[in-house]
């Protein structure tokens, strides 16, 4: 099974959340690629039967700056042909109030109105990583491998 770990990071947090993910997945003998968002084309997720977004929340509550095109590019990809299983993990400061890790969920509208299938509810942590986190990466895990095996038993 192949599987794509995006990020968008500025304090490299949600760059962290990737690499936490990547162990997890590789320690599940799938096959992992990681990367940034910015650097990747939305179509490009087809390729792939795990796709899991790591992001921030920028100032206001929206999207990181510089996954804007990406996150646009999704909204217009049909990624229903076949089963695409996906998760999105945030990273936030509740400084920010009401405005705290929103991202995740404006990632999680486009890719489920896009025709991805949501495979694991989403963990949103504040600011970076650290081992009391790590229960949740599990089940978030653990989540979008058994979404995965549902998906694609009931296809064949």
């Amino acid at each position: 099974m192949k599987v794509l770990i995006l990020y968008a990071s500025i304090t490299g947090n949600a760059k962290g959340m990737a690499r936490v993910l990547e162990q997890f997945f590789t320690h599940a003998q799938a096959q992992v690629t990681v990367g940034e968002m910015q650097q990747t084309d939305a179509a490009t997720l087809t390729h792939y039967d795990i796709v899991v977004l790591a992001t921030y929340t920028w100032t206001g509550g929206t999207i990181p700056e510089e996954s804007e095109d990406f996150y646009l590019d999704m909204g217009h990809t049909d990624y229903s042909q076949q089963p695409l299983v996906f998760g999105v993990v945030g990273t936030g400061d509740p400084y920010y109030g009401k405005d705290y890790n929103t991202a995740p969920a404006l990632f999680t509208a486009t890719l489920r109105a896009s025709g991805a299938i949501q495979g694991a509810e989403t963990v949103k942590i504040a600011n970076g990583v650290d081992e009391g986190n790590m229960p949740a990466f599990a089940k978030f895990t653990k989540q979008l491998l058994s979404k995965y095996h549902d998906v694609h038993d009931a296809a064949n």
